[in-house]
């Protein structure tokens, strides 16, 4: 810590920021107690955010060249790029293209000798390829004679109901930073056992979903179908059409601890709009100002002696969770990514109630991929998902013309089967007995016919029909005219059937008055006996009559 001016009393804690963004983690440090003096910065919308909040600030534009020309630096700070890293990314790794302009920040540290060093990246800095990327940061403070600490930390420990999790490196050569990083811990909160609302990333589905129980998975810069947009929001008590909620970007910054519009200054006229990338991106300030108290008190602070198991940096595959080390030693730490055992505030608090609902296209979308793929998810969800796919769906103009025996050609081409009453209860019998399966598909190519309902590898196709189109028990009167259709279509399926007997296929019939729950059993049963392994059945909740919803993990 340096004087403000000679003579005077009051002290500041010099800090210098590297790969500002928009200023989120400074913001952190500065209400905790630090003072920063400087940034770096490249990017041109996240340097507009900096010049509106922090007026006259010297921000330089590359890190690659960045000299700074202070002295007496209290903290050198750096959320350096994740993006070869992370999962989403090339997963180049800390030699990558971007990772690696970390080596610039080691050069900065060594010009200015800080007193305090904190570094911010993703947890699979400790995991992608065998943990060479902590080694290499453990390497280097070691080369320039600074003792270091790391630890996971999960953002909900702030209050903030999201679910981030990112690794905080502290590094010192004055002091150790093990008691200031792992001093305080613990553990998770009492969650709710049955959640208000949860969020999920609608624009994956066949690899993840990231269902968070009363908190939203991680915000990030984009997706994997490249959508620069937040997680939706489950709110199940909502009423229809209301119950699945996108974030607007405001949100976002909300659910990051930034003040609402703290990213308004990125948007220029004729320009992509940068503002989601920037928030996915920023270090939640509240993150910032605890590892700000914790050192900016280092001095005066009671030492807290950490213990643990040691373990070789050299030979480690994989870093734990929580580590220090001083030279070449190092020791595993037994701490949790909760510091502070803080419950997250309600999900509600963040979105806004005008936020729009997620459009019937997305969810459409968001069901495909997830039937596509061998994920489960709570029951309750599903359901929701299949009713906010209906209570969306636009309305199609209608005009009427009467039928005649030369123009009826039967119903209309665009009718969405999968919307279909009996259909959707069926779908909801079969996904809460674990069957995925495949909509609207053609089990022959060469054949146009396709069927609601179809398990490729049992080679079992599914036809749900209203008992009005030929119900043998409950059939309505019908007219000349659709008897004759109907004879047709009946004519064109016994082909179709045929050929898909052939091709070793059964078809099931359903019909509208049959109950859903014997059926989908009629359906689990001979979809076992053909496939070559069992359903996926979560046979543990349905035996002990646990809901599904219950049974989210954190």
């Amino acid at each position: 810590m340096t004087l403000d001016a000679p003579g005077s009393d009051v002290t500041t804690f010099r800090t210098v920021s590297c790969f500002s963004g928009v200023g989120g983690l400074d913001l952190g440090l500065e209400r905790g107690g630090c003072d920063v003096v400087a940034q770096c910065e490249s990017w041109s919308p996240a340097r507009r955010v900096l010049a509106e909040h922090w007026p006259g600030m010297t921000v330089l534009p590359d890190i690659a060249e960045a000299d700074f020309g202070l002295s007496d630096v209290d903290l050198l700070a750096a959320g350096f790029p994740c993006t070869d890293i992370s999962h989403a990314g090339a997963k180049a790794g800390i030699g990558g293209p971007q990772s690696g302009l970390v080596s610039h920040v080691f050069r900065v540290m060594a010009a200015l000798n800080p007193t305090w060093v904190l570094l911010e990246n993703v947890p699979n800095l400790l995991a992608l390829h065998g943990g060479a990327g902590m080694r290499y940061l453990v390497d280097h403070f070691v080369k320039l004679g600074y003792r270091w600490a790391y630890r996971v930390v999960d953002t909900r420990f702030t209050g903030l109901p999201q679910r981030r999790n990112r690794v905080l490196m502290l590094a010192s050569r004055h002091f150790d930073p093990a008691p200031a990083l792992l001093g305080e811990d613990a553990g998770p909160p009492d969650m709710p056992p049955q959640p208000t609302a949860g969020g999920f990333y609608w624009t994956e589905g066949r690899h993840g979903v990231g269902l968070v129980p009363g908190a939203i998975p991680t915000l990030k810069g984009g997706s994997t179908i490249g959508l620069p947009s937040a997680p939706a929001v489950w709110f199940p008590a909502a009423e229809p059409g209301r119950r699945f909620v996108l974030p607007d970007v405001e949100d976002g910054e909300a659910l990051q601890g930034l003040p609402r519009g703290w990213t308004r200054t990125a948007v220029t006229s004729g320009q992509p709009n940068p503002r989601w990338k920037l928030v996915g991106n920023a270090v939640p300030p509240d993150v910032g100002t605890w590892i700000a108290r914790r050192i900016t008190n280092a001095e005066t602070a009671e030492q807290v002696v950490i213990g643990g198991e040691p373990f070789d940096t050299a030979l480690t595959r994989r870093w734990p969770t929580a580590a220090f080390g001083c030279d070449r030693q190092a020791t595993a730490a037994p701490v949790t990514p909760w510091p502070h055992r803080t419950r997250p505030k309600p999900l509600s608090e963040f979105i806004s109630p005008f936020a729009a609902a997620l459009s019937h296209r997305a969810t459409t979308g968001f069901l495909r991929r997830l039937d596509a793929s061998a994920l489960r998810v709570p029951h309750e969800f599903y359901a929701d998902l299949e009713d906010h796919q209906g209570s969306t769906r636009p309305a199609l103009p209608y005009t009427p013309a009467r039928a005649t025996p030369e123009t009826h050609v039967g119903p209309a081409p665009v009718r969405d089967r999968r919307t279909c009453s009996p259909e959707l209860t069926l779908r909801r019998h079969l996904h809460a007995r674990g069957l995925r399966y495949r909509l609207q598909y053609r089990p022959l190519r060469d054949s146009r016919r396709r069927f609601e309902i179809v398990f490729i590898g049992a080679r079992v196709a599914v036809d749900v029909r209203r008992c009005r189109q030929g119900c043998p028990h409950h059939g309505d009167p019908v007219t000349e005219v659709l008897t004759e259709a109907r004879v047709r279509t009946a004519r064109r399926d016994a082909v179709t059937l045929q050929l898909l007997a052939d091709n070793g296929w059964t078809v099931i019939v359903v019909w509208e008055h049959q109950d859903p729950a014997a059926a989908a059993q009629t359906i689990l049963d001979l979809v076992t006996t053909r496939r070559r392994r069992p359903a996926r059945r979560d046979t543990a909740a349905m035996a002990a009559g646990v809901s599904a919803t219950a049974r989210w993990t954190p």
